[in-house]
């Protein structure tokens, strides 16, 4: 790692988009990305110099439910335990804003044999006790106007 790593809370789309090609994940329409990250809860993004090289959002209802996305490390920075620091610092944001009495839920899906990672932050994979598995569903729609799920 040639630099030190800082952190700071905002990441351009180009940035964003670059980030998760970097990692294998598809890439998001400015459009949507830029709804996406304007509308985080909470954006932590570390930075080599002026190069974001991983990020962490959450997104919540305001309320509740707060949920964990967009976790990456850029494969080139991966291993320096800035994932570590990212979720160290999207899970103080969360204790900071939950108030004496109340409980939150704070949820994410893991990457693909990830889950080893979150186990040590406190996260159950699930099944766990009574809560069931979880799931997701990528909706998309080509540029004929054809919608496939999967």
């Amino acid at each position: 790692m040639k630099e030190e790593i800082t952190y700071t809370n905002n990441i351009t789309v180009e940035n964003y988009n670059a980030l998760r090609k970097s990692v294998g994940w598809i890439l998001v329409t400015e459009k949507r990305a830029s709804i996406a990250l304007s509308h985080s809860f909470y954006l932590c993004v570390a930075m080599s110099g002026d190069k974001p090289v991983g990020m962490a959002r959450i997104v919540s209802d305001g309320g509740y439910t707060y949920f964990i996305t967009d976790v990456i490390v850029h494969p080139d920075y991966q291993g320096y335990h800035i994932g570590t620091e990212l979720i160290r610092r999207v899970l103080d944001y969360i204790k900071k804003d939950v108030m004496d009495g109340e409980t939150v839920m704070v949820s994410l899906m893991a990457a693909y044999q990830r889950d080893s990672f979150y186990h040590r932050f406190g996260f159950h994979s699930r099944p766990y006790g009574n809560h069931g598995s979880g799931m997701s569903m990528w909706v998309s729609r080509d540029g004929d106007g054809n919608v496939t799920t999967g």
